[in-house]
């Protein structure tokens, strides 16, 4: 069972806000956060029991696996940064592999100080008004001498992450948890990059918004790492998957004190550029596609048009699903789409049961685990990728190249499932529940509901 806390509001969010604050989340370990009223834990412990029930389950053959227990999304590995996966001895090397083979180079940058930008005069009289002074060249000149350089990307074909080191003396200014002895505090966010590259022989491209935000534990006396992820989905034009493709990216330099998240505590602007090589992001192998047939019945539970979120069993009596599996570095991608529904099936129904997992990783709608042949205990639990949209369900099983020969040498098997709300406020509730009126402040717990199970396809 899974419990989480509800509180009145909705994620309303961007998606770059929540991706931001994800980041934020991820890394304070054992930090509890609030985002927009549900309650997310890292659950350090948890992992490193499932690492020991791995290597009870499949051997030191596939000890590579051991390692891939920490990892749960792209992007979150690259949040961690590269000294910090090696200092934690957290490394998976299928995704060193390709990270190295993006092979970055960096590219021309420029500085724009608040002085030397449009608004000058709107943004100064914001500073006076939240208590600062105005801009002076002997408070933050030094901005003009920072250096962007790119460390790492990578791509999966859901998303693109990206690790940007901001080279200054100043570093420490951008470490929240820090002040200097001067009272400065910045935060820096990348406000949207343009992705460009060729394609039939013409130069596409696009403008796109980014999750964003300084990982913490990357700070230093010698500079700060900005990271970025850009969701793919949001490409009107997919990358491609060989060639170059050009980055540049608006770096906007915030002071805290004024709004380290919107425009009036701008400090600076830096135009960077990068590019990197299009064919890390690519499959390792053709993908699998497979209609997977489902039956019985099972509690759903939905959410109305006034957000009111209740309880409906529904048939799965002529419910096709079509699953498809790519074969990536960054792990295993199993994607769950509706293929074909029953009459009286409702589009309701569908958000229900396949809620896009970047919203609902952990609460209700499909559920994926794989285990060992022959047993129901779940050894590899999926992690979740920012870039589903409404209507596919997409997990990561941590499963890379290297652990394929072994993995499939024991035997896996998928299994799916639903999850539905079981208690309110510890109370048990059954198929007819209904979230009261006015409720605000609430514990719900969440049960799985198992659906089918599938054998493993390893290519």
């Amino acid at each position: 069972m899974n419990k989480f806390y509800k509180g009145y509001d909705d994620i309303t969010a961007s998606p770059a806000f929540k991706n931001r604050m994800v980041r934020m989340l991820q890394s304070e370990t054992k930090k509890t956060e609030r985002i927009g009223g549900f309650v997310m834990k890292k659950r350090t412990l948890a992992i490193l029991i499932a690492a020991a029930v791995l290597v009870l389950a499949i051997g030191t053959a596939a000890a590579a696996t051991i390692i891939s227990r920490n990892y749960e999304s792209p992007s979150a590995y690259m949040m961690q940064g590269r000294e910090e996966r090696e200092q934690n001895q957290s490394t998976v090397p299928d995704v060193e592999n390709a990270i190295a083979s993006a092979k970055p180079e960096s590219g021309a940058f420029c500085v724009v100080m608040l002085p030397e930008m449009e608004n000058a005069a709107e943004l100064n009289e914001w500073r006076q008004k939240m208590g600062q002074p105005v801009y002076s060249e002997q408070d933050w000149g030094w901005i003009r001498e920072i250096r962007p350089e790119i460390e790492e990307v990578l791509v999966d074909g859901h998303t693109l992450a990206f690790n940007v080191r901001l080279n200054t003396d100043h570093g420490k200014s951008f470490d929240f948890r820090y002040r200097t002895d001067d009272g400065q505090r910045l935060d820096a966010a990348c406000d949207g990059a343009t992705i460009s590259f060729e394609k039939d022989g013409q130069t596409v491209e696009q403008f796109v918004y980014t999750g964003t935000g300084v990982h913490p534990d990357s700070v230093s006396e010698t500079g700060a790492t900005l990271g970025s992820e850009i969701e793919l989905a949001d490409l009107s034009e997919p990358l491609p998957t060989d060639g170059k493709v050009h980055v540049t990216m608006q770096i906007g330099i915030r002071d805290a004190k004024v709004d380290d998240m919107a425009d009036i505590g701008l400090l600076a602007a830096i135009t960077y550029s990068f590019e990197f090589d299009a064919s890390a992001g690519a499959d390792v192998a053709a993908p699998t596609v497979t209609e997977r047939v489902l039956s019985g019945s099972v509690v759903l539970t939905e959410t109305d048009g006034n957000g009111n979120e209740f309880n409906k069993r529904v048939s799965l009596d002529g419910v096709v699903l079509t699953e498809t599996l790519h074969y990536r570095s960054t792990g295993v991608y199993v994607t769950y789409t509706l293929q074909s529904a029953p009459d009286g099936w409702a589009d309701a129904d569908t958000r229900a049961l396949l809620l896009p997992s970047f919203e609902s990783p952990s609460h209700y709608g499909l559920s994926v685990v794989c285990t060992k042949e022959g047993s129901a205990d779940a050894v590899l639990t999926p992690g979740h990728s920012t870039g589903a949209v409404a209507g596919e369900y997409v997990c990561i099983l941590p499963i890379f190249p290297s652990d394929y020969e072994a993995i499939e040498t024991a035997g896996y098997v998928i299994r799916i499932g639903c999850r539905y709300v079981s208690a309110y406020n510890d109370g048990p509730v059954g198929e007819d529940w209904r979230l009261p009126l006015g409720a605000d402040g609430y514990d719900l717990t969440t049960t799985d509901q198992p659906i089918a199970a599938f054998e493993l396809p390893l290519p």
